[in-house]
């Protein structure tokens, strides 16, 4: 799989909303359990609904549910979903040509913490299309402060 390259990154995204899909949920969990580090490898899950809550598809990173909706760049192999993860925090997965960038609120806000990643080429690439599909997901809802 291809290495996100800022030289091979077209200028224009092309995110596009959809409502998930049982098929989508399942997608989702299988590429969250990919290169899954072995200290967390007790988190993998299986793939299918939540016992007993047929609309609910338990991850490493929390809960996705097929009655949301989610982003998809048809031009590349990025999408972005919100997870379930606890009371007061919404997590974003951005899923960027096989990478994971997990972004987080502050508790009870709709700010996202700031990304932890050191290359600052490489996190400037991520914020943008974090913004670009976040706008697209939730009409800017979220935002960061940096």
């Amino acid at each position: 799989m291809l290495k996100p390259d800022q030289s091979a990154i077209p200028n224009t995204m092309t995110y596009h909303l959809y409502d998930l899909t049982p098929t989508d949920c399942i997608r989702i969990q299988n590429d969250l359990n990919e290169d899954l580090p072995e200290r967390l490898s007790h988190l993998a899950t299986s793939a299918g609904t939540t016992p007993g809550i047929s609309f609910e598809y338990e991850t490493s990173y929390g809960v996705v549910c097929h009655l949301n909706s989610w982003v998809i760049d048809t031009t590349r192999n990025h999408y972005v979903v919100e997870i379930i993860y606890g009371f007061g925090v919404i997590r974003v997965l951005l899923y960027l040509n096989g990478e994971k960038h997990l972004l987080e609120t502050e508790y009870q806000t709709c700010r996202l913490k700031p990304l932890a990643i050191e290359d600052n080429e490489k996190k400037n690439w991520v914020k943008s299309e974090a913004i670009e599909a976040l706008d697209v997901l939730n009409s800017g809802m979220y935002h960061f402060d940096e």
